[in-house]
C-alpha cells in the first residue's frame, strides 16, 4: 500500500518541560526513532511541528495551519499536503510501537476512512491510519472549535482494531512518554 507517514512532533511538551521530539531515548531522539520506523511503511515522510529545529532530520516540516486545537491541527495541516490517500499517523512519545504492530494496522485499511487502534484502554487515534476523504468532515471540526480527536473518529466510517493480541506480545505498545520520569 502507497501511504504517507505523519509523525505528531509539534506539542508543547509542557509535563516534560522540554520538546519531546528532541529526547534521547534509546540512543536516539523520539523524532529520530519515529522516523526509523515509519519511513519503511511510507513513500512520504511529514513531520507536523511548528519547531524549525525539526527540519534538521531531513524531512518536510509542516506548522499548524490552524494554531492551537492540538493534534487535530497536526493532522489536519499534513492531509492537506500529503501525496497519498492513506496516512499513518504516529505520535512522537509513542516509543514503544514497533513494526510488527504498524505491519498488523496497514493490513486493516480496506473500505474506511480511519484504523484505529482500541484496547481495554479506549482508542488511540494518534497510532492511527487516515484516509485523505477524512478531511472536510476534520476541517469542519476545526472550524466549529470542535478539537477533540474521539469526536473526529466517531463521525468517520472507522475500521475499529481491536489490539489486544498485540498488547499481549508488547505490554508498552501504547505507553506514552509525557513526563522526565516516564524516561
Amino acid at each position: 500500500m502507497n501511504s504517507s507517514a505523519i509523525i505528531l512532533a509539534g506539542g508543547k511538551s509542557k509535563r516534560m518541560g522540554t520538546d519531546k521530539a528532541l529526547l534521547g531515548f534509546g540512543g536516539k531522539t523520539l523524532l529520530e526513532r519515529a522516523i526509523n520506523l515509519c519511513k519503511s511503511f511510507s513513500s512520504e515522510l511529514l513531520i507536523s511541528s511548528n519547531h524549525q529545529s525539526h527540519s534538521n532530520f531531513g524531512y518536510h516540516v509542516v506548522a499548524d495551519e490552524v494554531k492551537n486545537c492540538g493534534p487535530m491541527g497536526g493532522i489536519y495541516s499534513c492531509l492537506k499536503q500529503s501525496e497519498t490517500d492513506w496516512n499513518l499517523v504516529l505520535s512522537v512519545d509513542a516509543a514503544f510501537v514497533d513494526s510488527d504492530f504498524l505491519t498488523f494496522l496497514i493490513s486493516q485499511t480496506g473500505n474506511f476512512d480511519a484504523v484505529v487502534p482500541t484496547s481495554a484502554s479506549g482508542a488511540e487515534p494518534l497510532i492511527a491510519l487516515y484516509h485523505k476523504s477524512s478531511l472536510p468532515i476534520l476541517e469542519n471540526m476545526l472550524q466549529c472549535g470542535d478539537y477533540k480527536m474521539h469526536n473526529f473518529i466517531n463521525k468517520l466510517n472507522t475500521n475499529w482494531v481491536d489490539a489486544t493480541a498485540q498488547l499481549k506480545r508488547n505490554k508498552k505498545l501504547f505507553t506514552n512518554l509525557n513526563r522526565p520520569e516516564d524516561l
